[in-house]
């Protein structure tokens, strides 16, 4: 009896043996083609034609997006890119919101082509599976153009379900830019009452000081004071002025005096007398001579009564009569008025003294109060800008809300959805697919049955896995 060996190794094949074995196995193979590629052409040929219906939608930048601060107004509004609000407005366009209002407006068997089993429940669920498989939501860069498309195996289910979805949307949005006018008139007439109460605080603020602008009387007792301490100076001024105008009449006064002498007759009876007898002379040598004796006398007498005159003491005054010295008199009702005059501007100064120290007294207090009327007023000031600010937005708003009923809003339906006329079937695709598959898997079959072959098939296999030659090759003999 012959001995046999076992061998534990592994056959090696190479391609050409792969490929002679499979060949070996090709019967096997086109068995599991036939069977895998007859189920799936049964499969497609079961698919329906379908039908995509498209729509297009414009959302440009609006005033929803425009980003501007709730409260206050310094900061620059901002504008986002057209592509984001097309991107922001698709979301808001397949949002699970917009599906379930869809399937509320349609029902799931307008949705579904059929009428649905089960429970309400699961069925408004498969129909939210269906629309949100078959609708589809499209942007492009840099565009503000939403593209829409619905597939359905019917053309008029598509377009009626595509057009649903477009004014569920339009509402739907609307409610998410919800209309903010109330909530701003809300808000303005809080702030109302809140101004209401910061102006009767304000009132008694100041009627409790006897103010009546704050601003004002600061202001006017400024300027009050600035004019009573000019008028001080000048007044001062004034008084040292008409002091020593009083000083200087009192020193002439003192050297001037009281009485002088009005009126003076003077005694020139010597001189009279010398007229007389020149007179007397003339007379004389009218009978006599020059040289007569009583010529002589008369000449004689002349000249003594010249030579009494000329020592001076033949005038001098017979008769003086004196009164007030007008010059004395002049500086005493001059130092008179001066004087009043100096009393009168001493008592000017003291009022404006008065009247300066009771300035100071009602600014110290202004200044002790400003505080207080700042707060009060600042508070005042920002509720009534606050106030204005949320008219403005308010009536904005309105003007909005109205201009977006009539149609004026930045999302535009530029194209709505048309029964498509053709649909697109799948079979062929499908049948292709089927066809790769089956061939695929017969293959896969036919080298599992090559590798999990036991013992050496091919002479090239017993060779390199053994790594010895073959020298003859005997048939098979059948049992």
């Amino acid at each position: 009896m012959p001995s046999t060996a076992h061998v534990t190794a592994r056959p090696r094949y190479g391609v050409l043996d792969v490929v002679g074995l499979l060949f070996r196995e090709l019967l096997l193979m086109i068995v599991v083609f036939l069977v895998i590629f007859a189920i799936g052409a049964a499969l497609a040929f079961t698919l329906k034609r379908t039908y995509t219906a498209t729509g297009a939608v414009f959302a440009g930048v609006g005033q929803e997006y425009v980003y501007r601060p709730r409260v206050g107004a310094d900061g620059q509004a901002q504008a986002p890119q057209g592509d984001e609000v097309a991107n922001a407005e698709a979301s808001i366009l397949s949002s699970s919101q917009v599906r379930q209002r869809v399937v509320e407006a349609l029902g799931p068997a307008a949705i579904l082509g059929e009428q649905p089993k089960g429970s309400p429940e699961r069925a408004q669920a498969a129909a939210r599976k269906v629309l949100g498989t078959s609708l589809g939501v499209g942007t492009a860069p840099g565009s503000a153009v939403i593209q829409l498309s619905y597939e359905a195996d019917d053309a008029e289910r598509a377009a009626r379900v595509l057009n649903a979805v477009i004014d569920q949307y339009l509402a739907y949005r609307r409610e998410v830019f919800l209309d903010k006018t109330p909530a701003i008139a809300s808000q303005r007439r809080a702030f109302e009452g809140d101004l209401a109460q910061a102006d009767q605080a304000y009132e008694q603020f100041l009627a409790s000081n006897n103010i009546g602008d704050f601003a004002a009387a600061k202001a006017t007792l400024a300027a009050t004071y600035q004019t009573t301490y000019a008028e001080r100076l000048s007044v001062q001024a004034q008084l040292n002025q008409a002091a020593r105008r009083l000083q200087t009449l009192v020193a002439q006064q003192n050297q001037t005096p009281a009485e002088v002498a009005l009126q003076q007759d003077l005694n020139i009876s010597a001189q009279d007398q010398v007229l007389q007898l020149r007179t007397e002379r003339e007379q004389l040598l009218s009978r006599y001579t020059a040289e007569a004796q009583p010529v002589k006398d008369i000449e004689a007498r002349i000249a003594q009564l010249q030579q009494y005159v000329a020592s001076g003491t033949a005038v001098g005054p017979r008769e003086v009569r004196t009164g007030p010295n007008p010059i004395w008199t002049e500086l005493e009702s001059t130092r008179i008025n001066t004087q009043a005059e100096r009393d009168s501007l001493v008592a000017r100064l003291a009022v404006l003294d008065r009247q300066l120290s009771d300035i100071r007294d009602r600014q110290s207090r202004l200044t002790a109060l400003e505080s207080e009327n700042s707060t009060l007023a600042g508070a005042r000031e920002v509720l009534s800008a606050n106030i204005r600010e949320f008219q403005q937005r308010e009536s904005q708003s309105r003007a909005d809300n109205a201009l977006v009923a009539a149609g004026a809003d930045n999302v535009t339906v530029i194209e709505r959805a048309q029964p498509p006329a053709t649909g697109k079937s799948l079979k062929i695709p499908a049948l292709a697919a089927v066809f790769l598959f089956a061939g695929f898997t017969a293959l896969c079959v036919g080298l599992l049955r090559v590798f999990t072959r036991r013992g050496f098939t091919t002479p090239a296999s017993v060779s390199r896995t053994l790594d010895m030659p073959v020298l003859a090759v005997a048939p098979t003999k059948g049992r």
